[in-house]
């Protein structure tokens, strides 16, 4: 290393005004939009309130790069704030005077290396990763790298909200990561990013890998219909499987169908928590379709083999206008139940069926229900059965 250069850790905030390279836009507009998103950025507490000393300031011509030497907190909040003062500064603006902007925040180290006017210049994986993640963005988007947004996520509950994970997205260098979101409350863009989204079905070509190195012993079900109306059901799923491979289990996919569209992976509410009742993260969103997702979780540490006693529990909400769940076996399981929590005046008449592993037709299953009451007017109907075995279905209405 020279002595004009100095490696540091940041993170970065990164925006740029969208569709300003447009030869269309007179130079004199293009120089005012600039001078309003410099001067909105420089008034935000973020930023002013900040020591210049633990800070790196970037301009890159139709924005700016700014590297907070202090944690991951204060690039959201700066992008957070400036995007109350851009809702003000809009109001009232003729269309081609709107300032439209895109943010990508990240981290990593970068060098600050110093040009030949004696100013400092910045190069490194941090900056390009934030610019990168930018570059994915349409107009309000803030943008995260995943590790930037699981260190805020772990940090309150306020940023679980704000924060989403979105969907896999495929990068400049090759690699796939999965991006996260920021919006809410008149915040950031809750639409998905339209550029390099990266869809890939993987659950058929998984099947083969779980049943080489996956043994389930258990799985619990339990379905609540929350609003007997709009027929919206809370689903949590038990999951008591035992490694019976040599390699550990890091990660396991799962595969999500609804019955109606949902727009979005997170429109789920998806919730994915150890047995001490720890979230775990969702490392990877490969398919995301209307009324089929697919995405992967990792545990905090991995199931070795031999290992029976590691449990996870699976939450989500969804409409179920038709009246009726189903559940398809890929794997052979020791102990099955499924639980349906209901009002005890909708007039449900829950019953299970058994699908045929052969024919595919559905009869009346054999087991029958454990009915009791659930308290405040609900009741709880529990189907028990062992040894299911794999391609076996069975299918609840109600």
């Amino acid at each position: 290393m020279t002595q004009t250069e100095e490696l540091t850790y940041a993170y970065f905030f990164f925006t740029d005004i969208v569709g300003l390279s447009d030869p269309r836009i007179p130079t004199k507009r293009q120089i005012k939009k600039i001078e309003a998103l410099t001067s909105m950025i420089m008034s935000c507490d973020a930023f002013k309130k900040t020591d210049p000393n633990l800070m790196l300031y970037l301009p890159t011509g139709d924005g700016m790069a700014i590297g907070f030497l202090s944690g991951p907190e204060l690039p959201l909040m700066l992008a957070v704030e400036l995007h109350k003062r851009l809702r003000e500064y809009n109001i009232g603006k003729f269309p081609e005077e709107i300032l439209r902007i895109r943010i990508g925040i990240g981290d990593g180290p970068v060098y600050i290396v110093k040009s030949m006017s004696d100013s400092n210049n910045l190069w490194g994986p941090g900056i390009l990763l934030a610019r990168s993640i930018m570059d994915l963005g349409d107009d309000d988007h803030i943008l995260l790298s995943p590790l930037t947004a699981e260190a805020l996520r772990e940090l309150s509950d306020e940023y679980r909200e704000l924060i989403r994970p979105v969907h896999d997205y495929k990068m400049k260098d090759g690699n796939t990561i999965l991006v996260y979101s920021v919006y809410g409350d008149g915040i950031g863009n809750p639409e998905m990013p339209k550029k390099n989204l990266h869809q890939k079905r993987m659950m058929k070509s998984y099947v083969k890998k779980i049943k080489d190195t996956t043994l389930c012993n258990r799985i619990e079900v339990t379905l609540a219909t929350m609003d007997p109306k709009a027929m919206l059901t809370r689903y949590k799923n038990f999951y008591n499987i035992e490694n019976i491979s040599d390699e550990p289990i890091q990660t396991y996919l799962h595969s999500i169908t609804t019955r109606i569209r949902k727009k979005s992976f997170n429109d789920l509410n998806v919730r994915v928590l150890d047995k001490s009742g720890k979230q775990l993260r969702i490392t990877s969103i490969n398919f995301d379709k209307p009324y089929q997702k697919e995405f992967t979780i990792s545990f905090s540490s991995p199931i070795l083999k031999g290992e029976k006693d590691r449990g996870y529990m699976l939450e989500y909400h969804s409409e179920e206008p038709k009246r009726y769940y189903e559940e398809h076996f890929n794997l052979n399981c020791r102990k099955y139940s499924l639980s349906f929590i209901y009002p005890s005046d909708a007039g449900f008449k829950p019953i299970l069926y058994d699908m045929g592993v052969e024919n595919k037709r559905r009869t009346n299953a054999k087991i029958r229900p454990i009915v009791q009451e659930a308290g405040d007017g609900l009741l709880k109907a529990t189907w028990t059965k062992t040894d299911v075995i794999e391609n076996q279905a069975f299918r609840l209405e109600w």
